[in-house]
């Protein structure tokens, strides 16, 4: 029932490949969230590149005010009868009244020069988009990274509930064969109780191990943008059929990924934006000139400002200049807040080629690592097997014990598991190598 329940639920899965695991990583939530990051980059650049070109205001608008009759108390002056002046307070009345406001304005504005502001600007804008691009390269690289390593870990799972079930299946035929030398009088009780122990705790580590993988199955699908509650089953990747290459030199790593690596494009044309950062700041000390050109129609009736267009118009035009002659020391103070920036983003790069060295040194040494690793789990494994067919050899034979072949079970198992393990560690290894170099094994560019 154990094992029916698994394979159901095996069968029922979707098939996923390494390759399509990569490339599903691609489009994964972070890679996306990059890649709005270097879309909404490239298009501050449309913003800076606005203050190069006119800019033109139109408005227009039409109201009227009706007031109905007024009281209101004011001084009015009287001439007495002897030709005096004098002034009292009285009241007036004033009929109601309504008129009307039309207006219509064209004015065009044209910078002519700042200092080099705005070329600065939209240079910066250009350094920050490429930075933004490679960081999203960066980040596709990291997701297909990760990917991989899901990939993996659902593929041993899978393989590792295969090596557990056969283990479950060995005890059964341990089971049966101790019940039928206690049967026949060959072997003691405890031997047939001993191997029906040791059965159930094998189909306890298979059920755990369906935990494990029905985790794992869950982790990738959530990576690659799936429903999480969707089942997956990885297939068996093709570099997992061949055997395993040697590792590249160090020096081939480091120039891979200074060649091919993303991560340096970013922090080159961020040391490039914060250089331009620096002009941008001198920019304040320059005087801004610009020329204003209007056009305005304005009437207090709907007649003549739609009736007779040769009245009720008036244009102008200017020249403006400014010029901060002191602004309390906060053009130097941001002079110097961008060289900072521009220091800081210059040790940045000096420090990503000191860890480039050392990740390369990592990754070919952890791939060497389990590159001889994979030596000696296949010896160990081959070993193993003998030590159990010996084991089970000697039990039939009324020569050994249920302890004996359980002690030969667990060791194979053990090292049918490592064995796995690490031939999956190695590609998962080389897998951090490629990432190190910048490499993208599955043929698209980032």
């Amino acid at each position: 029932m154990l094992t029916s329940t698994l394979v159901a639920v095996l069968a029922t899965a979707t098939p996923i490949t390494l390759d399509q695991a990569r490339v599903a990583a691609r489009r994964n939530t972070e890679a996306l969230r990059a890649e709005l990051d270097a879309r909404r980059a490239t298009e501050q650049m449309r913003v800076s590149r606005a203050a190069i070109y006119p800019h033109v205001e139109l408005d227009a608008s039409a109201s009227g005010t009706a007031s109905g009759p007024q009281r209101s108390l004011t001084t009015v002056p009287e001439l007495g009868a002897d030709g005096t002046l004098s002034f009292h307070q009285g009241t007036v009345d004033v009929p109601g009244s309504s008129r009307g406001s039309f207006a219509l304005s064209l004015t065009v504005s044209q910078l002519l020069y700042d200092g080099g502001r705005w070329w600065n600007q939209i240079a910066q804008s250009g350094a920050q988009a490429e930075a933004a691009s490679g960081q999203a390269q960066e980040q596709a690289l990291a997701s297909e990274l990760e990917a991989v390593r899901r990939f993996y870990a659902l593929f041993g799972a899978q393989r590792s509930l295969d090596v557990l079930r056969v283990t479950a299946e060995e005890s059964v035929r341990q089971l049966d064969r101790a019940r039928a030398l206690f049967e026949a009088g060959r072997a003691q009780k405890r031997e047939a109780i001993a191997a029906e122990v040791n059965l159930g705790n094998d189909r306890i580590a298979v059920l755990r191990q369906g935990q494990s993988l029905a985790s794992a199955s869950a982790d990738l699908a959530v990576w690659l943008t799936r429903s999480g509650a969707e089942e997956l089953v990885a297939e068996a990747p093709a570099p997992l059929g061949l055997p395993p290459g040697p590792p590249p030199s160090h020096d081939a790593v480091v120039s891979s990924a200074k060649a091919h690596r993303p991560l340096f494009r970013v922090l080159e044309a961020k040391v490039r934006a914060a250089g331009l950062g620096v002009k941008l700041a001198g920019a304040s000390y320059y005087p801004q000139v610009g020329v204003t050109g209007s056009y305005s129609r304005t009437s207090p009736s709907a007649d003549p400002f739609f009736t007779d267009l040769a009245k009720q118009n008036s244009v102008s035009a200017g020249l403006n200049l400014g010029w901060p002659i002191f602004s309390g020391y906060a053009t130097e103070a941001q002079e110097r807040q961008a060289e900072h920036a521009r220091s800081l983003a210059e040790i940045d790069l000096d420090q990503a080629g000191r860890e480039l060295e050392a990740d390369a040194r990592r990754a070919i040494s952890a791939l060497s690592t389990q590159l001889e690793v994979v030596g000696i789990a296949a010896t160990n494994r081959e070993l193993a097997k003998q030590g159990l067919s010996l084991a089970s050899e000697r039990f039939s034979a009324g020569a050994g014990s249920t302890l004996d072949v359980r002690d030969a079970q667990l060791k194979l198992a053990q090292a049918e598991l490592i064995a796995l393990q690490s031939r999956i560690d190695v590609e998962v290894a080389r897998a951090a190598v490629a990432r190190v170099m910048g490499v993208v094994e599955t043929g698209e560019k980032p």
